[in-house]
């Protein structure tokens, strides 16, 4: 302050013991009034300088040549080049920053493509793989910021109409754009360019649309780089050796017909093995009574021969009374009885019957194509699309009903066909003479004779019963006649419903029975005899047929569906009768086509194959991790986003390498030293109050460039004008002017070193 160290004008200095009290006490005074006076005095200097300081702010620097350069905070740095020429320093750069996130997507690409397959992963290497998508997801986010910062530094450098201030923190902002991206900066200069040049509002259109591309490719490179790079379990398929194919049995076609036909070798069954066969499906109607479950069972049926599955659903109907509804699949007969040539399969090896038809390549008969060798045939042969076997599903409901000699009625409650079904005595199936017959013998059914069953097979069986049920969408219905009175008759009648149906078939190493999937669950009724299921779509069990499968051994005096009507009796009726009939004639089904033959080593009794025949074909399959673009949906729509960055990246890769002088930089590639180069540069005129703040969307859109503004290579960042000039050196006072103010600020040259 003006007083300290130094003496108070008008003041004389007098010893403290020469001065009465008095006078000290005036002394005082004066000398707290002078004190205050010079306060005041130095309060308004500083005021008046505060002033004159803030009054230069508002104004550029008009220093001439003879003028000190101001002291800069540190003297020492020294010129850089801001584009570095050269095509190897070019692919250098390109090479550091795009080539890693390029080169694991065109790897993943290729092993998608072979289907490569990992084998087993353990949960650590997945976690490893976890970390290695992260990495993915950084180097692509650094290769869209590079992208980005070249195409900023090109139109601040190069381009005459510069770039909008809005565009500038892009590249900064591309690893979290979320903000950055439902803001002004980014929207005000693509919709509301302040040009009006053609040339530079198309190039602003294309760095906003560059700049929005890039932003959508970051944010999804997070989720969609670890969907690629994660690999999925499923069945990879391997190549088996050529003795596998040494067994290569054929069926003779056509298969799947639904006009079933009583001409294929079915079961001949003997009362133990029908007994052994109906005990093991004692489980599957108790425990879902028991449990009160739908549930799947699969159960051995015939000796082991081959698995059926079976389904029981209990439904009620509108009383309240309970009907049973089941439902049964199996594999075909043939394939449990071929069996493929490989030795020695390894333990992890899963194997999958396909079918194969012949078709016409090979004309009518397998060896009259002529000019073809034997290699050649199997050549052709192996072309030929491969399909999945079918195998019967069957769904049988039963309904109970007592009821006089006239009509009889049933109340079913599934809705695959009318739930409500009458039988009138005057109905041309029989219905009469069963009704008759089962009264006539006071409830104790009479049997044909042996040799009458034998002799044809038109003739009735007076305890079962098989309908025409020409008005329903059913494949066959059986009558059942638990019990016979004078006066009336308690029936059970039993709807069947079946079809073919495409399954996924595989047999796991050590195992003889096969395994079955279905597209859709046994127990969707559905989707499986649903009114989208066509009656056309239904195998058509004749009296003929059924009675032709009805054939029994020397032994017995009962065919199946009377035993089966007979040992239901005992149990729970309908949900037995339900049970039990599904699964028999699932087993039935399963047998049609049964004879097969071996094209590779035929014998003089054997038929050669024709054009219509099926061949049964392995295919060999292994457990693991691996990719496949078929394993997942959203893995296409992945490697689409990840291929559009390589496609962005190859571009500027063209644009960069076939300029006329290839450059890169390395300038301004943090926000803080673009912050750096805007503190160095001139006050921007034409921003208005923007020091708290911006408010103006239209701020964003004001073009700025980087110039060399002085003749000692000085770069500042400089506001565009409408006629390509910069606002902030057009107001200079001539008297300062300089030759470097006529020519105006230059661009950037590559190679040449600027402050």
């Amino acid at each position: 302050m003006s007083h300290n160290g130094s003496e108070i004008s008008g003041q004389v200095s007098v010893p403290l013991d020469r001065i009465t009290g008095p006078e000290v006490c005036n002394a005082l005074i004066t000398l707290a009034s002078n004190y205050t006076d010079d306060l005041v005095q130095e309060a308004d200097d500083i005021g008046q300088d505060f002033d004159s300081s803030t009054q230069n702010l508002s104004r550029p620097s008009t220093q001439d040549s003879n003028t000190p350069p101001p002291k800069t905070l540190h003297a020492s740095e020294p010129p850089k080049k801001v584009c570095k020429p050269g095509i190897l320093s070019v692919l250098a750069h390109l090479a550091l920053f795009h080539l890693p996130s390029v080169a694991i997507t065109l790897t993943l690409v290729a092993l998608y493509s072979v289907n490569f397959c990992w084998g087993d992963v353990s949960d650590e290497q997945l976690s490893y793989l976890q970390f290695a998508a992260k990495g993915h997801e950084t180097l692509i986010i650094v290769s869209l910021a590079d992208i980005l910062m070249h195409r900023i530094r090109y139109t601040l450098l190069q381009d005459r109409n510069g770039v909008p201030l809005g565009f500038l923190s892009s590249s900064f902002l591309i690893g979290s754009p979320i903000s950055y991206f439902f803001s002004l900066e980014l929207w005000t200069p693509l919709l509301r360019p302040r040009t009006k040049a053609k040339r530079a509002s198309i190039c602003i259109q294309f760095t906003g649309i560059l700049i929005i591309i890039c932003i959508i490719i970051s944010v999804a490179a997070v989720p969609l780089s670890a969907i690629a790079i994660i690999p999925r379990s499923k069945l990879w398929h391997i190549h088996a050796p050529k003795e596998a194919e040494r067994n290569i049995p054929f069926l003779h076609g056509p298969l799947w017909e639904t006009n079933l036909r009583p001409t294929y070798a079915y079961q001949y069954w003997t009362q133990d093995s029908m007994d052994d066969a109906l005990n093991r499906l004692v489980s599957v109607f108790v425990d879902a009574q028991e449990n009160n479950t739908q549930q799947i069972t699969n159960v051995s049926f015939f000796y082991g021969e081959r698995t059926i599955s079976n389904a029981l659903l209990y439904v009620y109907g509108p009383d309240g009374a309970e009907q049973s509804l089941a439902v049964a699949t199996t594999p075909m007969g043939p394939l449990s009885g071929s069996h493929d040539g490989w030795r020695d399969k390894p333990k992890n090896v899963f194997t999958k019957p396909r079918q194969k038809v012949l078709g016409d390549r090979f004309g009518p008969e397998w060896d009259t194509r002529v000019n073809l060798t034997a290699a050649e045939k199997w050549k052709e042969f192996r072309r030929e699309p491969t399909s999945r076997w079918k195998q019967p599903i069957v769904a049988v409901e039963c309904s109970q009903n007592e009821t006089t000699t006239d009509t009889a009625t049933f109340i079913f409650n599934s809705n695959i066909t009318d739930n409500k079904l009458v039988l009138k005595a005057e109905d041309k199936n029989h219905t009469r003479a069963f009704l008759n017959s089962g009264i006539e013998s006071n409830g104790r059914l009479p049997l044909p004779e042996r040799q009458q069953r034998s002799s044809t097979l038109d003739v009735p069986r007076f305890n079962t019963g098989f309908l025409d049920l020409t008005d329903n969408r059913t494949s066959a219905a059986i009558l059942f006649n638990q019990w016979a009175e004078p006066n009336w008759v308690s029936l059970s009648l039993c709807r069947i419903y079946s079809r073919w149906v495409e399954a996924d078939t595989w047999l796991e190493h050590g195992e003889s029975v096969y395994r079955t999937q279905l597209d859709a669950s046994l127990l969707d009724i559905e989707a499986h005899f649903g009114s989208s299921t066509r009656a056309d779509n239904l195998n058509n069990m004749s009296k003929h047929w059924l009675n032709a499968t009805s054939r029994w051994g020397l032994n017995t005096e009962y065919s199946p569906h009377q035993y089966i009507y007979e040992f239901c009796r005992m149990q729970l009726t309908n949900a037995c009768l339900a049970v039990s009939l599904a699964t028999y004639l699932a087993h039935t089904l399963s047998l049609t086509n049964a004879s097969y033959y071996n094209i590779r080593s035929p014998s003089s009794l054997d038929r050669k194959p024709t054009s219509g025949d099926s061949v049964v074909l392995w295919e060999y399959f292994v457990g693991g991790y691996g990719y496949d673009w078929k394993s997942s949906r959203t893995i296409p729509f992945a490697f689409s986003v990840l291929l559009l960055h390589v496609l962005i990246v190859f571009i500027h890769t063209a644009i960069v390498l076939w300029s006329r002088h290839p450059w890169h930089s390395s300038s301004w590639g943090s926000f803080g030293q673009m912050v750096v180069l805007a503190l160095r540069s001139r006050a921007l005129d034409g921003l208005g109050s923007v020091g708290a703040g911006v408010s103006s969307s239209q701020t964003w859109s004001t073009p700025v460039s980087v110039r060399v503004v002085d003749s000692e290579h000085r770069l500042e960042m400089v506001v565009q004008t409408e006629k390509e000039g910069h606002s902030q050196y057009q107001e200079i006072d001539r008297e300062a002017e300089e030759e470097w103010f006529d020519r105006g600020p230059s661009l950037v040259q590559p190679g040449v070193k600027y402050h």
